[in-house]
């Protein structure tokens, strides 16, 4: 049986892009990004004939459409390569050790942001947030890599519970505004 194709993206529709993957909780997810405009571009689709067919009727590469069989090709490189990290180790996500020590790596911390179209993010404006970065010692301005992996560094220190006062905050900002079937993928980072 086929599986239904899930719906797209619709502000994405027809975008140029390739395809990315990454294990979530066990269970490996598929999902076309925009390498050019750092954007994720599609909901996860687990199954790789469907993701073929998605990218084949919602996506584009830069000489055009093609058919799922091109796509397929993608999809399966994508289980071993990766365009946006070297390292296999960044796209394993258990949600369950996240929910219980925020130490989101670099690679997740950008997928989710892609994924919610790198919107400013309220969390950084709310004042115990502001006084836990403070606490810290890390000037942040919003997607400033450096200050998030400092936050990060800082959960094995003397300031953990700032930092994981940040992190949390940070999760649950991003889930709120991931796309598709994105929040559902990764409720589990919620505490």
């Amino acid at each position: 049986m086929t599986e239904p194709l899930a719906a797209p993206l619709p502000e994405l529709v027809g975008e140029v892009g390739g395809i990315e993957s990454m294990v979530v909780d066990g269970r490996r997810w598929f999902f076309g990004f925009s390498y050019t405009s750092d954007l994720v571009l599609t909901p996860l689709i687990a199954d790789p004939g469907a993701m073929a067919r998605f990218a084949s009727e919602f996506m584009r590469q830069a000489d055009g459409t093609h058919d799922p069989a091109y796509w397929l090709e993608l999809v399966e490189d994508s289980v071993a390569d990766s365009g946006l990290t070297g390292n296999d180790e960044d796209r394993v996500v258990d949600t369950a050790a996240l929910a219980r020590e925020p130490a989101l790596s670099y690679h997740l911390r950008y997928v989710l942001d892609a994924a919610t179209g790198w919107q400013d993010d309220a969390v950084y404006e709310e004042p115990d947030v502001v006084a836990a970065f403070a606490t810290i010692g890390v000037a942040r301005s919003r997607h400033d890599v450096d200050g998030l992996d400092q936050v990060v560094a800082a959960l094995s220190g003397e300031h953990r519970a700032a930092a994981e006062l940040i992190l949390r905050r940070y999760v649950a900002e991003k889930l709120d505004h991931l796309p598709g079937n994105w929040p559902e993928v990764f409720a589990g980072l919620r505490p």
